[in-house]
C-alpha cells in the first residue's frame, strides 16, 4: 500500500488477500451475509475467497482505501457509472471465487448485484463517486474508523464538485451516512429476504 495524500492509504494488488479478510471478518455477522448464506454458518469460514473477487476487482478497476497500514477501516470507490467487462471480471476470478460458498450464494450473490445495478440506473445514472464497499474490523467499531477512511474522499469530491452514491442496507448506518450528508433517495426490497437497500446521495455543490 502506499500513502496518499489525502492521508489514506492506497491499496494495491498485493493487499488483496489482506482486503477480503478485513471485509469477510466485517460482514461476516451481517444480516444481509447471513441471507446469502441462507444460515449456513459453517460457509463463514469460505468468505475471504469469495471477498477476494470483490477486492480485486476494487483494487484493479475502482480505488480501495485503508485508514492505516493496520487497516483499521477500508473504502472502496468506482468512477460511476461503472463499466467493467466480462474479461475484467474473469480477471478477478469470477465465477470460480464467487462460487466458493456454494452455487445458491452466488446465484443470490448475483440477484443482489444485478439489483443494485437496477437502482443505481434508475435512481441516479450520472456521473458520480460510487462507494462501493465500507468496512470496519470488528475491534475497531465505534472509534471513529469509518469516518476516518471516508472524510478524505469526500474533501476531494467537494473541491471537484462530483457527487456520491451509494447503498446500504444497514438502518444503523443511514443515519451515519447522513452525517456525512447523504441523502436517502429510494429503497428496494430484497425479494424473500426481508430486507430493504436504502440507495443514498451526497450531491455536489451545484446540485
Amino acid at each position: 500500500m502506499i500513502q496518499s495524500d489525502n492521508g489514506l492509504y492506497r491499496l494495491e494488488k498485493t493487499d488483496i488477500k489482506r482486503l477480503a479478510y478485513v471485509t469477510a471478518e466485517a460482514f461476516k455477522d451481517d444480516q444481509l451475509t447471513s441471507y446469502l448464506l441462507q444460515g449456513d454458518t459453517r460457509k463463514i469460514k469460505r468468505l475471504p475467497v469469495v471477498f477476494e473477487y470483490y477486492a480485486a476487482l476494487g483494487i484493479k478497476y475502482g480505488q480501495a482505501y485503508a485508514s492505516s497500514p493496520d487497516m483499521e477501516a477500508v473504502s472502496v470507490w468506482f468512477d460511476a457509472p461503472v463499466h467493467i467487462s466480462l474479461w475484467q471480471l474473469i480477471s478477478c476470478g469470477f465465477p470460480v471465487k464467487n462460487m466458493w460458498c456454494g452455487f445458491n450464494y452466488f446465484q443470490q450473490d448475483m440477484h443482489l448485484n444485478s439489483l443494485c445495478d437496477k437502482m443505481r440506473n434508475q435512481l441516479y445514472p450520472f456521473p458520480n463517486k460510487y462507494l462501493a464497499l465500507l468496512a470496519v474490523a470488528p475491534k475497531y467499531r465505534s472509534r471513529g474508523f469509518a469516518s476516518k477512511v471516508v472524510r478524505p474522499i469526500l474533501a476531494e469530491l467537494d473541491q471537484s464538485n462530483t457527487a456520491s452514491y451509494l447503498e446500504t442496507q444497514n438502518q444503523t448506518n443511514v443515519s451515519m451516512y447522513r452525517h456525512w450528508g447523504y441523502e436517502e433517495i429510494g429503497q428496494f426490497g430484497i425479494p424473500l429476504a426481508n430486507i430493504s437497500l436504502h440507495a443514498m446521495l451526497r450531491k455536489n455543490r451545484k446540485d
